[in-house]
């Protein structure tokens, strides 16, 4: 096992900077998810962890020994690639088998970890095939058995599950989940599933556009998004995002479409007069009401829509409702009785509730009492 640290590490492909100067640390055991859209520059990431790629500038360190240009062989990482990297005319056993060939050892030794590893992942009834003809979902789990086998300091795993079908993506899930657990090793996955990422990882780093947007664990990232980015790429449906804008004085938001906000005092403090910022909330923090109903305690978020659509998903329902041009998602439990067009109020409690500056960064009610205090 080792811990793995990065320090401004950039990686250009030309004059494209896919990765830029980014600083991380990994602690020995922990399962990192590196999670973002294809092209953020997560794969790249982790392949200059791997050595598989050059790094064009920074550093990178195991347990702090400099492995920035040590050889990917000499590393003691094993890495289960997207595409399986399989050998298809040598059966599933040899395929497993050979990191263990390739350091000398013996016969019985070989059999007795491939045979540890194949029952690990339910493959032993596939050992005397060949790859080619399985499903997706078996060519990963063997792919991950010959990673698994080498007892690595540093797991790497690219998308692992990009080619396993619903069912099976549980399951891969819940096994690697458990894997990583029964080994302690260093584990480090890339994926751009969200949900892979928030049901695995010990912590997720969210990266966009060769940058981190944030490094916290699954809670955190999801509760207290540091950015617009991360807010509008994590959940399902996403966090609901609306412009608007603190008139000069005021001591309130205006959102777009006519709704206001009223954020704490110190919170407020922190939006500049006629600044254009974000708010932002989850849709399952939402109350919605017929408008006649409508009530909106002083404070808390508050604004008329319509109704746009309706999607019942049997224990709970998910509203479109429409501000203007902006539609937002509102998951409800049950089966509530709304109509298409059927006007009504979309309320929220302000703790709920976020403020994103103009930049798009998360205005974090702690720094701000810690500035006020200051």
């Amino acid at each position: 096992m080792a811990g793995v640290n990065l320090r401004d590490v950039t990686k250009k492909y030309g004059r494209t900077e896919a990765v830029k100067g980014v600083s991380f640390d990994i602690a020995d055991g922990e399962l990192l998810v590196i999670l973002g859209p294809s092209g953020c520059g997560k794969t790249s990431t982790l392949r200059m962890i791997a050595g598989l790629e050059t790094v064009s500038s920074g550093s990178i360190s195991f347990d702090g020994r400099p492995v920035t240009t040590v050889p990917p062989a000499r590393r003691n990482v094993a890495m289960a690639f997207e595409n399986y990297g399989l050998y298809e005319h040598w059966t599933v056993f040899d395929n497993i088998a050979y990191p263990l060939r390739l350091r000398g050892l013996d016969d019985g030794g070989v059999r007795r970890k491939v045979t540890a590893v194949a029952e690990q992942l339910q493959i032993t009834d596939v050992l005397r095939t060949r790859p080619a003809g399985l499903s997706g979902g078996m060519r990963q789990r063997i792919g991950l058995a010959r990673a698994l086998v080498r007892d690595p300091s540093v797991f790497l795993l690219d998308e692992p599950m990009s080619h396993v079908d619903a069912d099976l993506r549980n399951d891969l899930r819940a096994e690697i989940k458990r894997i990583h657990l029964e080994v302690g090793s260093t584990m480090i996955i890339v994926t751009h599933d969200q949900l892979d990422a928030l049901t695995m990882a010990d912590r997720i780093l969210v990266m966009d556009d060769g940058r981190i947007e944030q490094l916290d664990t699954p809670a955190a990232v999801y509760d207290t998004p540091a950015t617009t980015f991360v807010a509008g790429f994590i959940g399902e449906p996403p966090m609901n995002l609306l412009s608007a804008r603190r008139a000069d004085g005021g001591d309130v938001l205006t959102l777009d479409g006519g709704g206001r906000f009223a954020p704490p005092p110190s919170l407020l403090d922190a939006v500049p007069t006629g600044a254009d910022v974000t708010v932002g909330f989850r849709p399952h923090r939402v109350r919605l009401e017929p408008t006649a109903a409508r009530t909106t305690p002083a404070g808390d978020l508050g604004l008329d829509a319509t109704v746009y659509m309706v999607e019942p998903l049997g224990d709970r329902t998910l509203v479109t409702v429409r501000c203007g041009d902006t539609r937002m998602k509102v998951d409800l439990p049950g089966t509530p009785e709304f109509t298409v067009d059927q006007p009504v109020r979309l309320t929220a409690d302000r703790a709920d509730v976020h403020v994103f500056d103009p930049t798009g960064r998360r205005i974090d009610r702690a720094d701000t009492r810690r500035a006020a205090a200051a």
